[in-house]
């Protein structure tokens, strides 16, 4: 089952300690990789990865972003068509939708950053990346999710983060 930031809507954003430092431990040693490669910061990856995959919960093939296979991209890949949900006209719509596949959580990051460096309508985005609080007002202004709350959900997320979260990295899990 695939479900994307417009399905989590009706979840809650904010999540126990354990789940966060789960999704962490998961994906947090990438994000650190990428954002020093990328001058990108690893905790808006992160957040938006939290909310657009259920903190994890729901990860199709390993395309943290809900990124739809567009084939003008060089490194997309399509993934099987999932349903998803998207906010139209006033209200959530069950659609069929064809999203990119990554071989590993950082391609799907780097997909995302090339996302938005490259296409204009993130150009303000880009610029404010190192405020993710602006950043997210403007990927919202951007149209990059139909979900009319999507840069509040990020911002919650974001508020809730954990600040000893690469301390978090260092840490083995209760499953451990």
């Amino acid at each position: 089952m695939c479900l994307l930031a417009a399905q989590v809507s009706t979840m809650e954003v904010d999540v126990p300690m354990g789940v966060k430092k789960d999704f962490i431990r998961e994906y947090g040693r990438d994000a650190i990789f990428v954002a020093a490669a990328c001058d990108f910061p690893a905790i808006s990856l992160l957040v938006q990865a939290a909310l657009e995959t259920g903190w994890g919960k729901y990860v199709h093939a390993n395309n943290l972003y809900g990124i739809k296979f567009n084939p003008a991209d060089e490194w997309a890949v399509p993934a099987d068509a999932t349903s998803t949900s998207e906010y139209e006209d006033g209200s959530w719509k069950t659609i069929e939708a064809v999203f990119s596949s990554y071989d590993s959580p950082i391609q799907s990051m780097l997909a995302l950053i090339a996302k938005l460096k490259t296409e204009p309508r993130y150009e303000r985005a880009w610029i404010f990346r190192h405020d993710p609080e602006i950043f997210f007002d403007e990927l919202k202004e951007a149209g990059y999710a139909t979900d009319p709350i999507y840069s509040e959900k990020l911002k919650q997320i974001y508020r809730a983060w954990p600040e000893d979260w690469k301390e978090v990295l260092c840490e083995t899990s209760e499953k451990d």
